[in-house]
């Protein structure tokens, strides 16, 4: 890796030449040794008291497979954890696929909140903001890109979303709420990443992704600015193309969903959905409407006839090469909140569309789980 210590400060350096901080993102560069590579754990400090621990009501549904983590956590009124249940390491780092959406969604609504944007304010998608697979095309609103990035889990409406609320502001701001939740990049940000595309950032995709996820989170930051920046001047059928060639060939190695995209613990992401996804920094109107969206029908993410019956109850779901992501937050009548995250990786079946039917069997899991906790 020696040889490309050099190239990425300068490469930063002039990236960033029209910025103010440009002189001192160059020396922030630090790469870091070569044993201390992509870091595998991350451990949040505690709340104030232990919670009382419960083991699933039951083994995961059959055939679900890969390195499995899942994390539910109740907290009282007052925030402070009440009981938790725990599966596989739940401190071990996970991509999130599409279940860090609401985190944009939730960024862009407090902006609406605070008069700097407006739900009819209209956003376009151009070839270089387009991510992969289904996009809208032309010009939609806030509200409509909104609820398509979390109902059907839109990538370009996610993206346009993501660029409109600043996406170094969103990654501050979820890494102040929650240390060990990375989110840097767009959709099409880190899957240019992934497959190579991006060689002004990863001069070798495979080889430099492990130094890149070790590198400090302002480091990363202004790398993950490049890639962004970089990934605009791709269209996203270009990208889309580049990785299926990427994931169906000899180069794919799982640990590139480490260092690229964007990750938490199930521990960590369990607590930050119980944070945000009730809307509690909301207005009320953008509240209710968060909330709708989450808890739209169409979604593919709660038991069909569920047993756990809270006030609200949102959930978010993702998918990828041998991943599959279901995370959610619910409310209860008693004013207890609960948060959860079931992060799978390393999974036998490759293909997304195989994954994917395992989210109907893991909803009426986690259903049964949820119902256990918080009794």
């Amino acid at each position: 890796m020696g040889n490309v210590r050099p190239t990425v400060p300068f490469l930063l350096a002039c990236a960033l030449a029209s910025s103010p901080a440009a002189s001192s993102a160059a020396a922030a560069i630090v790469w870091p040794d070569p044993p201390e590579l992509t870091p595998l754990t991350c451990v949040e400090p505690a709340a104030n008291g232990a919670p009382v621990q419960l083991a699933p009501t039951s083994a995961l549904p059959v055939g679900v497979s890969g390195r499995v983590a899942f994390s539910a956590i109740v907290f009282g009124p007052d925030g402070q954890p009440l009981r938790e249940m725990a599966l596989g390491d739940v401190d071990a780092l996970h991509p999130l696929a599409s279940t860090f959406k609401p985190l944009v969604v939730e960024a862009v609504l407090r902006d609406i909140d605070a008069g700097k944007l407006k739900l009819n304010t209209l956003l376009e998608t151009t070839p270089g903001r387009r991510s992969i697979e289904s996009y809208p095309a032309g010009e939609n609103s806030i509200a409509t890109l909104a609820k398509r990035a979390l109902v059907p889990s839109d990538n370009t409406a996610s993206d346009l979303l993501h660029l409109t609320a600043g996406v170094s502001r969103v990654a501050r701001e979820v890494h102040d709420r929650s240390p060990c939740t990375s989110v840097l990049h767009t959709t099409k940000a880190m899957w240019a990443l992934q497959s190579g595309l991006l060689p002004d950032v990863l001069p070798n995709a495979v080889q430099d992704a492990p130094t890149y996820a070790a590198l400090p989170f302002s480091t990363r930051l202004d790398l993950a600015r490049l890639a962004v920046m970089g990934a605009q001047r791709l269209t996203g059928p270009q990208v889309e193309a580049a990785l299926d060639v990427y994931f169906k060939g000899p180069s794919y190695t799982p640990d590139m969903e480490l260092g690229v995209q964007n990750t938490s613990t199930a521990r960590a992401f369990a607590r930050l959905q119980a944070q945000v996804l009730p809307g509690a920094t909301l207005n009320p109107a953008s509240r209710a409407l968060f909330r709708g969206w989450l808890s739209d029908k169409e979604s593919c993410c709660k038991a069909k006839t569920p047993t756990f019956k809270p006030a609200f109850w949102g959930v978010k779901s993702g998918s990828g090469w041998r991943m599959l992501t279901m995370s959610g937050a619910a409310t209860l009548k008693d004013g207890r909140t609960v948060g959860y995250a079931l992060l799978i990786d390393g999974a036998d079946p490759q293909v997304a569309e195989e994954t994917e039917r395992w989210l109907r069997p893991l909803a009426v899991w986690i259903d049964a789980q949820l119902l256990r906790l918080t009794r």
